[in-house]
């Protein structure tokens, strides 16, 4: 073979250790150097350094220092367009002079579509990306072969060599590690196999991820990685770097994930690298102090200098702190006003400080193919959710689990299969979810789409509350193809906040949006007067603006009044996961490209059940999910409630109930359960009976329904109508308000009119109607009420709602 012909796999000499070597990664044969010279050193350090764009024409970066300690955790803050992807970019390509040649560098980035022929399945993916791991297997199915024909010191030699880097990668071990990674971003046996090319960008984001924990790099660039991510992959996500044993520099607007992951910043700033030994928090502050320094400074220098030649050094230097100092001001103003809600209106009949409910949902099931043989039901387990004008609720679970369903049934794009729905008739919404820029026409620009929507308000005030979104200078009358994704996500921001709505539900409002933008609408959202929902997988988002918690996972429907139960609640799924908990293809939809689940209850799912716990102990399992029980309450007494999970992946199984009285939910450990006295006979009789009494309602509604279709209602016509409390009363036909939509007023409960869809309508039958509730003395708790509320109507419309119930 000659000097000059490259080595490769098929024509090496597998007897030369050398050649072989020559096969290896770059980084690989420059580690073997170095330690056969044994100078090696895991530090970059590059003085002076400058970066520029492809085409040379822009400078992001001049005569600054590129340093990165080894073993450290790095994070990268910088503006939009000062050169944070294009830096990853050259220290992933190697194109960076004198940067270490010898580290093994791994730019994690969502995964391109390529041609389906050399398409690969996500398993097969993450396997194949760890290059050095997939040569070696290479070079060991080759040398055995050799082996067999031939033997000599060298190919033995060499056999050992290969051998050794197997093992210190872990080539046993590594489909089993990639799986126990999988499971834990969603993809179940069925989902691994599935080709990368199917599946969405958000998924293949999550590939991206175990590509680049598989690859055990000494420096791992990660860019952006929670944009697609749901709320437990990010805790998993987090977990992982904590863990990572060697270095990482991290770009994310997700501060929490900043705050508990790096210890070390560097800031892209006037095209200067700045350097921060500290964590995201502690340089959060020292920036603050900074920048208002500085700008005290400026001010002061430009008071001194009022009066001089432009064209002087002195000159250049005054034009120069100018800038600085108007540019300074107009970012703290504008990102203290930069998302903004006007004046809130209050509902119809609601008085100052009055709670009135805008949405309930009460025993809710929903499937998308009801008919079907075997339906599969995103809420097996019914739901009961209700929305007043002050809630304040973050939503956090797996992708799959139902909360886009949630949204959609709140919404109305979606009908409970089963159960009742209540909506207020005057409340407005605004929802602002994760492609409402699909709705923007890119012809337009942000200033003609608001006319548009709102055509009889002035140009001029509409382009002042453009500005307050960012969107001003001259952006409002560009073209929407011309704009970020930000930018055009802060276009439907501005429809929405127009007009103060009601309920205000944002799905994942963070995504794309930089951290101080992240601040802005935080405050915005605090300020904001109506009910709010969200669902995010910001920590920080949710710790600041919500009050309550709700944990949707596959089987679970909880709420949580502090984020610390909610979060441990939903990452305890993901470790079930990550840990091999049998799965079968009925609940989680489109996790991993399939629909799977946690086996009920964790993993244990009967009464009786034999578990084996970390500690290796094998204990019976007392009580099971769904089991009605007696549980503790803070008060030292026991109180109805129902198991809503077990978790026996640590060394004591933890029961989580749902109290019936208080609808809390509590870790209670097994000491403070008690067994509801309960025959299997007469359990089992009652099961049977409640199965059966669901069966026939539903078939009586079914016929009640399709007997209203083919009435031809009309003014004045007697009929049934469902209440708010799901109950049917006496009720008149005022207006047909067109397709299957009737506005109607009831006899007992009060004079305003009503709309109603034709499903809440029936055929007038005495006998069917609820009895008029009967009008209850005054008492002592009335109601929380306004002013000389506690007694008669106590809290007006709540109030009286609470009496219809108990009629």
């Amino acid at each position: 073979m000659s000097k000059e012909q490259e080595v490769t796999i098929d024509n090496v000499d597998w007897s030369s250790k050398e050649q072989v070597i020559k096969l290896f990664p770059v980084y690989a044969q420059e580690t073997i150097k170095n330690e056969r010279t044994k100078k090696v050193s895991n530090t970059v350090e590059i003085e002076p350094f400058t970066l520029q764009t492809p085409f040379k024409d822009k400078t992001m970066l001049k005569n600054t220092k590129l340093f990165l300690e080894p073993n450290k955790r790095h994070c990268l803050f910088g503006s939009n367009g000062t050169g944070k992807t294009l830096l990853f970019e050259r220290m992933a390509d190697g194109t960076i002079k004198d940067f270490p040649k010898h580290l093994n560098v791994h730019h994690c980035k969502e995964m391109e579509h390529v041609d389906d022929s050399v398409a690969e399945s996500v398993l097969d993916t993450v396997v194949h990306s760890h290059g050095f791991l997939n040569l070696l297997r290479k070079c060991d199915v080759k040398i055995t072969e050799v082996m067999k024909e031939q033997q000599s010191e060298g190919l033995t030699e060499v056999k050992t060599m290969i051998d050794n880097y197997l093992r210190s990668i872990g080539n046993d071990s590594a489909e089993d590690n990639v799986k126990k990674m999988l499971r834990a971003l969603g993809f179940d046996d069925e989902g691994m196999l599935r080709s990368t090319n199917d599946l969405s960008g958000g998924l293949r984001m999550r590939v991206a991820l175990a590509c680049a924990f598989f690859s055990n790099a000494d420096l791992l660039l990660l860019d952006e990685p929670t944009n697609h991510l749901d709320f437990p992959s990010v805790l998993w996500l987090e977990n992982r770097l904590r863990g990572y044993g060697k270095s990482f520099l991290l770009v994310t607007h997700d501060r929490d994930l900043l705050v508990n992951v790096t210890t070390s910043c560097l800031l892209l700033e006037d095209k200067q690298i700045q350097y921060y030994n500290c964590g995201f928090g502690e340089f959060e502050k020292r920036k603050a102090k900074e920048d208002e320094k500085k700008y005290v400074d400026c001010e002061k220098f430009l008071k001194m200098n009022r009066n001089v030649d432009p064209s002087t050094p002195l000159g250049a230097q005054v034009a120069k702190k100018r800038d600085w100092s108007h540019n300074y001001h107009e970012k703290q103003v504008r990102m203290q006003g930069k998302f903004t809600f006007p004046a809130a209106t209050p509902l119809k009949g609601q008085k100052p400080g009055q709670e009135v409910t805008i949405y309930k949902l009460d025993n809710v099931r929903f499937s998308y193919k009801p008919d079907a043989e075997n339906p599969l039901y995103i809420f097996d387990n019914p739901i009961s959710f209700e929305v007043k004008t002050n809630s304040r609720v973050g939503i956090m679970g797996p992708n799959g689990a139902g909360k886009s369903t949630l949204l959609k049934l709140l919404t109305k794009k979606l009908t409970p299969t089963e159960g009742t729905h209540y909506e207020n008739p005057d409340f407005t919404l605004a929802y602002f979810g994760q492609h409402s820029t699909a709705e923007l026409n890119m012809e337009l620009t942000p200033l003609e789409f608001m006319m548009e929507q709102f055509p009889d308000v002035k140009s001029g005030l509409l382009r002042n509350h453009l500005a307050k979104t960012s969107i001003g200078g001259g952006v409002e009358s560009t073209r929407m193809q011309s704009l970020s994704y930000s930018q055009r996500s802060c276009v439907i921001f501005a429809k929405l906040t127009y007009v103060c709505p009601h309920l205000l539900i944002m799905d994942e409002p963070t995504n794309f949006l930089d951290i101080e933008s992240v601040d802005s609408l935080i405050g915005a959202a605090n300020k904001f007067p109506g009910a709010l929902l969200v669902v995010t997988h910001s920590r920080h988002f949710l710790r600041a603006c919500a009050k309550e918690y709700l944990s949707v996972v596959p089987g679970q429907f909880l709420m949580f009044d502090n984020m610390k139960e909610a979060e441990g609640s939903t990452y305890t799924f993901i470790q079930e996961l990550e840990s091999g908990v049998k799965m079968d293809a009925s609940a989680l939809a489109a996790g991993g490209g399939s629909r799977h689940t946690v086996k009920k209850g964790g993993e244990a799912a009967a009464t009786g059940e034999v578990v084996t716990q970390e500690d290796g102990t094998e204990v019976v399992l007392k009580f099971a999910v769904g089991e009605e029980v007696k549980a503790l309450w803070t008060d030292k007494k026991f109180y109805e409630a129902v198991i809503a999970k077990v978790a026996t992946t640590a060394p004591k199984i933890k029961y989580t109930v749902k109290y019936t009285k208080f609808n809390k939910v509590a870790n209670i450990p097994e000491a403070g359960l008690k067994k509801v006295v309960q025959s299997a006979a007469i359990a089992a009789k009652a099961k049977a009976d409640q199965k059966a009494a669901a069966v026939a309602r539903k078939e009586a509604a079914a016929a009640a329904l399709e007997a209203a279709k083919n009435v031809k209602w009309a003014p004045g016509d007697k009929c049934l109508a469902m209440h708010s409390d799901g109950r049917f009363y006496a009720a008149s036909v005022v207006k047909v308000n067109g397709f299957e939509m009737f506005v109607i007023k009831f006899d007992v409960l009060g004079n305003d009119d009503v709309i109603v869809p034709l499903k809440k309508l029936r055929i007038f039958d005495p006998s069917a109607a609820t009895p008029a509730p009967v009008p209850k003395k005054a008492a002592g708790k009335g109601g929380k009420g306004g002013k000389g509320g506690k007694g008669g109507k106590g809290r007006g419309g709540k109030g009286q709602q609470r009496r219809v119930a108990a009629a």
